[in-house]
């Protein structure tokens, strides 16, 4: 059951077909990003020197707040395990604090790092410190959230407006283009927060009869929501939606309307087994867009090659399809727990070993 399920996971997902096989030992050689990964207008250009191998990458993270940053971490090391090309891969974890990001990538530069891959806490506040990475011949790879600084060699993102903008489209839709709605953000500072946000006002903002009552940062993690939310349903005795910017957010809301006897409006999700899961359970009126937590192993493939000097472009953006209510069936796996992220690229084994129930 566990095998056949993921294999449908996986056949659904097909865009992510990577240059080499997912399991076993590949080179850089072998090594091109996946066909969900589209080059962004305006990208320039790109060729290093290469350089000998392997190589020693150095990522620094933002923090581990939530699950779906972990399973990224987890992929980005899954890739790492599995290139030749990759001594070691030193990851870092600043628990939220960007100060702290900064000292880790001053350390990071200080061990001689061949490349730097960030996942930025802030768009401004590590401009200074990529700027020195580069300025000591660093190439860095930005991914998972945007910084200012035009110092990067390579950039990999997910298009956050759009991400926002789905769900506000769907709100819009769904209520009429009028009701009271509440929004669950996530971690404050964090480009891809803002980005998601504005995407979603944007949307809203064409429904003159949309209201948006509250809105709280949860950090995109359960916990967080669930208490936000329990706030929000005593303080507004009329919700008639929730724009969320994380499924496990609207997970822990649409449990928390159930408990408190309210009535389950429609409510935006993404593509998380949790969500998946009560999505079908409570017949939720949801859209589920995606934010693919293999990003991480794409900003190793980059910066691998990068090092081995091939041609590649400066910008990359992922704009992956949002799962519909006809489609839950094809994504949710059954046999993982909530914490799983759909879409992965972690062979079948691990999947088991790390989100068995």
């Amino acid at each position: 059951m566990l095998l056949t399920s993921l294999r449908a996971a996986a056949v659904v997902f097909g865009a992510v077909a990577f240059g080499a096989a997912a399991s076993g030992v590949a080179s850089a050689e072998d090594l091109a990003l996946a066909q969900g990964v589209a080059v962004r207008d305006g990208a320039r250009d790109v060729q290093l020197e290469a350089k000998p191998g392997p190589y020693t990458l150095g990522l620094s993270n933002i923090s581990v707040a939530n699950t779906w940053r972990v399973q990224m971490i987890d992929e980005a090391k899954f890739e790492a395990s599995r290139l030749s090309a990759v001594k070691e891969l030193i990851v870092t974890d600043a628990g939220g604090n960007v100060n702290k990001q900064v000292a880790d990538i001053e350390d990071l530069i200080a061990r001689g790092v061949d490349a730097l891959l960030v996942a930025a806490g802030s768009e401004t506040a590590l401009n200074p410190v990529l700027d020195k990475a580069a300025a000591k011949g660093i190439p860095v790879v930005v991914f998972s959230s945007d910084v200012t600084s035009d110092k990067y060699s390579v950039r990999i993102l997910s298009d956050e407006v759009y991400f926002g903008a789905v769900g506000g489209e769907f709100l819009v839709k769904a209520l009429n283009g009028k009701g009271k709605i509440i929004g669950l953000r996530g971690i404050a500072g964090i480009a891809a927060d803002q980005e998601r946000w504005d995407g979603a006002m944007s949307a809203l903002g064409k429904a003159p009869g949309i209201e948006v009552i509250d809105v709280v940062q949860a950090d995109w993690a359960y916990d967080k929501a669930k208490q936000a939310c329990e706030n929000l349903v005593i303080a507004h005795p009329e919700i008639d939606g929730v724009w969320s910017s994380g499924g496990a957010m609207t997970q822990a809301c649409a449990e928390v309307f159930r408990d408190a006897g309210r009535k389950l409006v429609p409510m935006t999700g993404e593509a998380n087994n949790g969500f998946l899961r009560i999505w079908r359970e409570y017949e939720l009126p949801s859209v589920a867009p995606l934010y693919p937590t293999w990003i991480g192993a794409e900003a190793v493939k980059a910066a691998v090659m990068l090092l081995a000097g091939k041609p590649m472009k400066s910008d990359y953006m992922m704009r992956p399809k949002p799962i519909e209510e006809a489609e839950i069936d094809a994504y949710y796996v059954p046999a993982l727990n909530d914490s799983y992220w759909v879409g992965s690229i972690l062979p079948m084994d691990v999947l088991a070993k790390t989100y068995a129930k």
